[in-house]
């Protein structure tokens, strides 16, 4: 892996951290749907770092390689 965990740990603290806030706005605020919705896609962003870094594992697999 190249780091990215630290990103995808980023992530997903930003998205703990819109979902507080999407918990602690009234449903009836508009802020309410910004919130959930960018929490959404912290998490959508965390979902794809980590397949990223499982395609890479996978591919970098000793099983996957090609006999020389």
């Amino acid at each position: 892996m190249i780091g990215r965990h630290h990103v995808a740990r980023d992530e997903l603290q930003k998205f703990k951290s819109h979902l507080n806030d999407y918990a602690n706005t009234p449903v009836t605020d508009e802020m309410s749907k910004a919130h959930l919705n960018a929490a959404l896609g912290r998490l959508g962003s965390t979902i794809n770092i980590i397949l990223m870094d499982l395609q890479q594992l996978n591919e970098e697999s000793p099983a996957n390689r090609k006999p020389e």
